[in-house]
């Protein structure tokens, strides 16, 4: 297919299903971004529920079929299923909008949907406000500017049901639009369906399985993070508790490439491993097989947008694949966490920025392994009952 050319790509056929749903993202796929990543489990869910789904975006290769064939082997859906309405151009120009037109147009030559979910502002906007098109739109921030005006003008729609991914957000929108959304529904983030916990006498031979390059055996304890390494999502924390628990490894997944590379110039610590990038496969079975994993938030998180802090209204996915893993959580003590997280139940909280409480949590862990297994199963109890992509689509559909 030419450059910049707009056309639709059948994965393959699907039998029958009690919706198609239209998914219009904002995101470049496939890529390391977390919109991208939740876009595609998203649509994962709702096909595991029963649905089709048509899926809005850019591409980043020419060719579709690499496309498809990337997104199994690095995010580990079944992208067998779904619809791709996509265009392909090598310039980084005017993406959202042209994924927003080529959504309407495909709307004005009969595509037939029984669902239209938005994370693409402008085709929320030109749906619901220009068009009156009943739509679920689904925003995880606070936009500035005059793109402030476009999520007022669409989340007040009484045709529109605004999805949010925290019970702060819906109060945060209100606070910055001055009213708040006409109909809301509140999603947190999921987390793929089938995880399963890794027994603690396993937990070593699994590690050495997935992780033979980095030995593990000298390590009393293996903590893990995962996600990327931005200003605020705490590695100065994992850092200070590798430099102070040498009896301890701590391995750090994700980060760009500049990130990784400055962080591992820098790093002194023979128990502290800055990973780099591996595949959502891996990731989580990954997570599975460590004693520990790491969430030190700290009270301003960067999504490496500028002017976009978090903190106050997100809900990560690495959240709930770590409850969904089995392995005991510390994680910061964050209100908005807490929305999801409870301390002593499904995870221990500690101060965002006081590595003395990290180290203390972890010691609590190490001490009493029935507590620590217990804090394990609870999250991944959640997890199962409440906290799976396709959990979150049934939610979605039933709210039609």
């Amino acid at each position: 297919m030419p450059a910049g050319m707009i056309g639709r790509h059948t994965l393959s056929s699907t039998g029958r299903h009690s919706m198609k749903i239209l998914y219009i993202s904002p995101s470049v796929l496939p890529s390391r971004a977390a919109n991208a990543v939740h876009v595609l489990h998203q649509c994962h869910g709702f096909m595991a529920a029963g649905h089709d789904v048509v899926l809005a975006a850019k591409r980043s290769a020419r060719d579709a079929g690499e496309v498809v064939r990337t997104l199994e082997r690095d995010f580990a859906i079944d992208a067998s299923r779904l619809e791709f309405l996509s265009y392909y151009s090598a310039l980084n120009r005017a993406d959202n909008m042209r994924i927003a037109l080529m959504a309407w147009r495909a709307l004005r030559r009969g595509l037939q949907a029984d669902l239209v979910l938005s994370r693409n502002l402008y085709a929320s906007y030109i749906l619901a406000v220009r068009m009156g098109r009943p739509i679920f739109f689904e925003t995880h921030q606070i936009e500035h500017g005059w793109r402030s005006h476009l999520q007022k003008a669409i989340m007040t729609q009484p045709h529109v049901t605004t999805i949010v991914i925290s019970k702060k957000l819906e109060e945060v929108l209100a606070d910055a639009h001055g009213v708040g959304p006409s109909s809301t529904l509140v999603l947190p983030d999921a987390a793929p369906e089938g995880m399963e916990p890794v027994p603690a006498h396993d937990k070593p031979a699994a590690r050495a399985r997935l992780m033979p390059q980095i030995d593990l055996a000298p390590y009393r304890t293996v903590c893990g993070y995962f996600g990327h390494l931005y200003p605020g999502r705490g590695i100065e924390i994992i850092e200070a508790m590798a430099e102070k628990r040498p009896d301890a490894a701590f391995l750090v997944f994700g980060g760009n490439d500049r990130d990784i590379a400055e962080r591992r110039a820098a790093n002194t610590l023979a128990n502290l491993v800055f990973a780099g990038h591996v595949s959502h496969g891996a990731a989580v079975r990954i997570m599975a097989a460590c004693d520990v994993l790491l969430m030190p938030y700290q009270r301003a998180v960067s999504i490496g947008v500028k002017k976009h802090d978090t903190a106050r209204w997100m809900s990560p996915m690495k959240m709930f694949e770590y409850m969904g893993s089995g392995s005991p959580i510390i994680s910061s003590s964050l209100p908005v966490l807490e929305e999801v997280l409870e301390d002593g139940r499904n995870a221990l909280l500690a101060e965002p920025d006081a590595p003395a409480s990290w180290l203390a949590a972890l010691q609590r862990l190490e001490s009493d392994e029935t507590f620590a297994r217990a804090i394990g199963e609870n999250a991944h109890s959640d997890y199962r009952a409440k906290y799976t992509w396709k959990a979150r689509a049934q939610a979605v559909c039933g709210a039609v």
